[in-house]
């Protein structure tokens, strides 16, 4: 593609004239007295969900964070475990090495398949206190502004899939709009409802996660896709002989969410990308966040929020998250009540507003 820079100009991630997010925040103090564990559950049409909010407390403040964990096993053994973290007084640095030297993370993670979830959940967790502690937000900490956040809803469809779970949320707010889970095979008349409504801004095909749930590699929908759907981003397409052409005609607008746990991930992808979808516990270290943040600021990559079916306090810090860095993307971070679908409820509309008075890493507050 000529018009990509070539692998020799993605270099390095970040140079001096763009900000060093982590230098801001990894010399917050931080005192560690205590851990405790709550899980959450929620019943949908389609599935179980079950959660894991950590609090960490110390010198009369609590800090929160989420598991994500999908492994309902998993989040049995922590609750009934329990789990060691470093007591006393840190950095947000110091505290974050001491993890990764520290045998007690070792033993919850080592079963898991995503054990960087849990390390995000303790990281943020620990943020949270610390800037409740030094009475401070993220906000304030990295010289930005909570702005209101704009937000699409991803409703599951079904199987087979229907339209009608997308039109009862449009009944309910005309304005919405969605990321949509591309159905495999989906029939031309079920695309066609779908592109009608005008409100479909991301298209996930789900080909980069290690399973067998993507749609299956087929140029000839790829294309469809993209020309049915001219407003929308097509995310995490198969990468094959047969439709590596299509995707590279339609490059500024593929996306890309399971493979960004890293800058170096980013720069592994098969081109330089204009859209990524950020979710914060795949980075598992604040570190590794904040390095991707600064590299699509460095080199212009557009970025949107993503969701894991949180349910608590995991979703608030991915919300105040995009608002301080991509408020007015396609975030894939509707309110939980969205999760499910009821039609005496209201629901929130987009953008949502930030708190008043936020706390910690901001949007959440007990």
């Amino acid at each position: 593609m000529d018009d990509h820079k070539p692998e020799a100009d993605r270099g390095d991630a970040i140079n001096s004239a763009f900000p060093d997010f982590y230098r801001e925040i990894k010399s917050l103090p931080v005192t560690v007295e205590a851990v405790s564990f709550e899980g959450k559950r929620i019943e949908t049409e389609h599935r179980t969900f079950e959660r894991t909010i950590i609090r960490v407390r110390g010198e009369g403040a609590t800090g929160f964070g989420e598991d994500v964990t999908r492994s309902i096993e998993a989040h049995e053994q922590l609750r009934e475990d329990g789990l060691t973290l470093p007591t006393g007084e840190w950095k947000i640095g110091t505290f974050s090495d001491a993890l990764d030297a520290g045998s007690a993370l070792s033993a919850q993670t080592v079963s898991r398949e995503t054990p960087e979830y849990l390390r995000w959940a303790i990281e943020s967790a620990v943020l949270d206190l610390a800037l409740k502690q030094s009475g401070r937000t993220l906000a304030s900490e990295l010289d930005r502004t909570y702005e209101p956040m704009a937000f699409v809803v991803s409703p599951h469809l079904g199987d087979p899939p229907r339209i009608r779970p997308v039109n009862r949320f449009l009944d309910a707010d005309s304005d919405i709009e969605f990321k949509i889970d591309v159905p495999d095979a989906p029939s031309d008349e079920f695309l066609s409802e779908l592109s009608d409504t005008g409100a479909v801004r991301i298209l996930d095909l789900k080909a980069q996660y290690d399973s067998d749930i993507g749609v299956t590699a087929d140029p000839e929908l790829y294309r469809q896709l993209f020309e049915t759907f001219p407003d929308a981003l097509l995310e995490d397409p198969a990468i094959t002989d047969t439709t590596r052409p299509v995707l590279e005609e339609y490059s500024d607008r593929v996306s890309w969410d399971a493979p960004i746990t890293s800058v170096e991930r980013i720069q592994d992808l098969p081109w330089e990308p204009t859209s990524l979808n950020i979710k914060p516990c795949r980075s598992g270290t604040l570190e590794s966040l904040c390095r991707i943040l600064e590299y699509a600021l460095q080199h212009d990559v557009e970025l949107y929020g993503g969701g894991m079916f949180e349910l608590d306090a995991g979703r608030a810090h991915s919300q105040a998250i995009a608002s301080l860095f991509y408020p007015n993307s396609p975030n894939d971070l509707a309110p939980p009540a969205y999760h499910t679908y009821r039609a005496d409820r209201s629901y929130p509309s987009s953008p949502l507003e930030p708190p008043a008075k936020p706390t910690g890493i901001g949007w959440y507050s007990r």
